[in-house]
């Protein structure tokens, strides 16, 4: 599909003879297609180059962002190959591209950017139009999440047809400064998904499905646990209750984001508990898990971004020595049910669940 764009016409000089008249401004053409293995590094390149520029220009912070590593690349592509688009000019160069992604029957967008010599030619808008159209095909909560600086984005979002629903908090933890609530907690005890035998494996994806989808209907993290382990990128932890009922599960990202990155940092993709377990002891068996990891691994913190909507997720957290760094601003593409918008006391932490 070819879409046409417009750039402000930024030539200056003494009037002319056709100073009355509105002058013609440039076009560009550009196609958008699916994003492919042949384009990752340039996408690193390009999604680099955009939120430098973007720190830059609202944090003041002065640092290049090193280009996302291939593995964290591929991992996200291999989710919803279909969802994840690049815009190509007529030269062949791509100047944008966006991720989507469906858990069930919540769908999002995001990362997403187009480089700052190519803002106002609609090439954002048709990328944004192409992810809707995708996710809208089996989602019924398509979501997203932007800076509280970015105005423009919130326009752009806004005219697509998404609201503001719950902010997004994102929390971290000293993993050093917890070492005595945490004492004890050993990789013998962590209980891995990827260490599971073939049909133990299986039965556990299924209970990531009920899980997930007891809280969400029809939310699903399955795929979610499977790439992770195969990407290498991280594992998923289990927590079984009486008879062995997965009661709660955690999916833990261990390796760099970012090239050069030496934050020392996890983050917490996901962890969701089932709705009729008692909480509080799957969250603090979960979080020994993660601490038990995280350490083994030489890391010394851990991140997790969540809807603060879940109420009670956020009270659990804290009172085991997370502590709130952020907020973002998370948007829903109307229409959508209207519990997205009301608080909830169910136990779910991820960034882009509704």
């Amino acid at each position: 599909m070819k879409r046409h764009g417009t750039a402000l016409d930024t030539t200056s000089g003494p009037p002319s003879s056709e100073s009355t008249k509105e002058r013609r401004r440039p076009t560009m053409n550009f196609t958008l297609r699916q994003m492919g293995e042949q384009d990752l590094r340039a996408v690193a390149e390009i999604e680099a180059g955009v939120f430098t520029d973007w720190y830059r220009m609202y944090r003041h912070e002065p640092d290049p962002l090193g280009e996302r590593t291939l593995e964290q690349m591929r991992y996200a592509t291999s989710l919803d190959p279909a969802g994840n688009h690049v815009a190509v000019g007529a030269d062949g160069a791509l100047v944008g591209f966006l991720f989507s992604r469906t858990w069930g029957s919540v769908g999002w967008f995001g990362t997403f950017g187009v480089p700052t010599q190519f803002h106002g030619l609609g090439i954002g808008s048709a990328l944004v139009e192409r992810a809707v159209e995708h996710l809208s095909r089996t989602a019924s909560i398509i979501g997203l999440e932007t800076m509280p600086e970015s105005g423009p984005n919130m326009g752009l979002y806004t005219r697509a047809g998404f609201v503001l629903t719950h902010p997004t908090l994102i929390l971290e933890l000293s993993l050093i400064r917890e070492l005595e609530r945490f004492r004890g907690a050993r990789m013998e005890d962590v209980q891995a998904w990827s260490e599971l035998g073939r049909s133990e494996s299986v039965r556990a994806l299924v209970e990531t499905r009920e899980v997930s989808g007891a809280i969400i209907r029809g939310f699903d993290l399955s795929q979610e646990v499977e790439a992770v382990t195969a990407h290498g990128i991280g594992r998923t932890l289990l927590s079984r209750g009486k008879g062995g009922r997965l009661d709660g599960f955690a999916i833990l990202r261990t390796a760099p984001f970012r090239r050069g990155d030496n934050s020392g940092r996890a983050y917490i993709h996901a962890l969701c508990v089932r709705p009729e377990a008692d909480a509080g002891p799957v969250v603090e068996d979960l979080l020994r898990q993660v601490w038990a990891t995280s350490t083994a691994l030489g890391l010394s913190r851990v991140a997790v971004g969540l809807n603060s909507r879940y109420q009670k997720a956020i009270r659990l957290l804290m009172e085991h020595g997370f502590r709130i760094l952020r907020a973002g601003i998370r948007m829903v593409h109307l229409p959508v049910a209207d519990e997205i918008f009301k608080p909830t006391d169910a136990v779910e932490m991820s960034r882009w669940a509704g």
